[in-house]
């Protein structure tokens, strides 16, 4: 708990030399109490993890859990941690927990929690940015807790977790999820646009039409734009539709 909860700061001592290196060791403190450290192993412990480590902070705990257990695996067996790993593993583990990380959640739920924003401030004003900040908390948290424990059983092993389905799952849900709501808030806009203003019970059927035609389009593993699509096409059908039932 200790750790992840440190992992909140990691960034606090970002620099060029050592990037997320210091916020790292802060992070990994409480493990070091946690093995009862004698004097030389604690400095030993201090160099090891003050050199190079560059991740994404969302995911960087997956990092932290694996050198957390590379540390308990050496406590308890140092034959079975050579001298030098956990500087290698470190280093070369950052590249991929960046990319990764960047990928999941700048190109992917950053957005997404931005849709979902959008459309809550087209139904609540100011709310819609609360809604916002809860979503995007949800998501990193989620990645936050359960990347330390995904990377304290994997340890040196984390390879197996990035590629694994249920790490990247939350991303494809949510990308559903924003989809609809892409497909909803242009909805919401045509629906209340002079031209096409609808009754309450008309608005209800275009935003739920809109939302599960694209979350299905999603489902059926059609291309986002095609979700879109139909979430528009189904708000433009009830909006005209509507028009001329008054006319």
């Amino acid at each position: 708990m200790g750790v992840v909860l440190r992992a909140f700061w990691i960034q606090a001592s970002l620099n060029y030399q050592s990037m997320q290196g210091l916020g790292r060791l802060v992070c990994l403190l409480p493990v070091m109490r946690w093995l009862s450290l004698p004097g030389k192993e604690f400095a030993s412990f201090v160099r090891r993890h003050s050199g190079l480590f560059n991740s994404n902070p969302f995911v960087a705990t997956l990092g932290l859990g694996a050198l957390a257990r590379l540390e308990f695996d050496r406590n308890a067996n140092p034959e079975s941690v050579p001298d030098g790993m956990i500087e290698r593993f470190s280093e070369r583990v950052s590249t991929p927990l960046g990319s990764v990380g960047d990928e999941l959640f700048w190109v992917t739920l950053r957005p997404h929690a931005v849709l979902v924003g959008s459309v809550g401030a087209l139904l609540t004003g100011a709310w819609g940015a609360c809604l916002l900040l809860v979503v995007f908390g949800v998501w990193q948290g989620y990645y936050r807790w359960n990347s330390f424990t995904w990377g304290w059983a994997a340890g040196a092993r984390i390879a197996a977790v990035l590629q694994s389905e249920r790490f990247r799952r939350p991303a494809k849900y949510a990308g559903w999820i924003a989809s609809g709501c892409a497909g909803a808030a242009v909805a919401l806009l045509l629906v209340n646009s002079p031209a096409g203003a609808l009754t309450a019970k008309a608005q209800v059927v275009a935003f739920g039409g809109a939302f599960a035609g694209a979350c299905a389009a999603l489902s059926q593993r059609k291309p986002a734009t095609w979700a879109l699509l139909a979430a528009v096409g189904w708000a433009i059908v009830v909006s005209f539709g509507a028009k001329m039932l008054r006319g």
